[in-house]
């Protein structure tokens, strides 16, 4: 009884290896294909209007992207303000878009009269829709909105959370 349960086991225990080894060759097999990407966004969070530009790479799962932007407070004021980012995102790709929910972390300095910096790390969504891929013109429609935590510090050490949210639309330019 002991020699058929060895026996029985060594063969399942090979079935399943020569599975998982026909897997990996399946989805190793494919050209890892790792396309670098600009972008442009126009957005609003929650009171500040951006406008920011952002290099990256994809790959078929991931997204990773370094940001940096422009805004004002309103419309109406006209003092601008930088915010450096950061941005990686899982990738979900479907036949003509791809859904990518994202973290993102940012980091601004707003000078006077206000005086402060700012720390917002956000979770959110962003749809890419591949136009590229239907057309011969290299460029992708995004939209993208999230909702974080940021964090203001002001220069006499008060520091103070809110609640951020934040809504973009743009443009991707992937060098395919």
């Amino acid at each position: 009884m002991v020699c058929k349960i060895g026996w029985f086991a060594r063969k399942y225990s090979w079935f399943l290896t020569c599975v998982f080894g026909l897997l990996c060759h399946v989805n190793f097999a494919q050209q890892s294909t790792k396309i670098p990407f600009a972008s442009y966004a126009f957005g609003l969070q929650k009171m500040d209007f951006f406008h920011q530009v952002s290099v990256g790479i994809q790959v078929p799962k991931v997204r990773f992207e370094l940001q940096q932007g422009v805004g004002q407070r309103n419309l109406a004021s006209g003092m601008l303000f930088s915010q450096t980012g950061v941005q990686g995102a899982y990738r979900i790709a479907f036949r003509n878009s791809s859904l990518n929910p994202y973290l993102r972390y940012t980091f601004g300095w707003l000078g006077e009269p206000f005086g402060y910096t700012y720390h917002r790390a956000e979770f959110g969504f962003l749809f890419v829709y591949e136009w590229s891929n239907s057309t011969k013109i290299p460029v992708d429609l995004m939209c993208s909105s999230g909702i974080g935590r940021g964090r203001e510090i002001q220069p006499q050490s008060s520091k103070y959370g809110y609640l951020d949210y934040s809504i973009n639309l743009g443009l991707q330019y992937a060098f395919k």
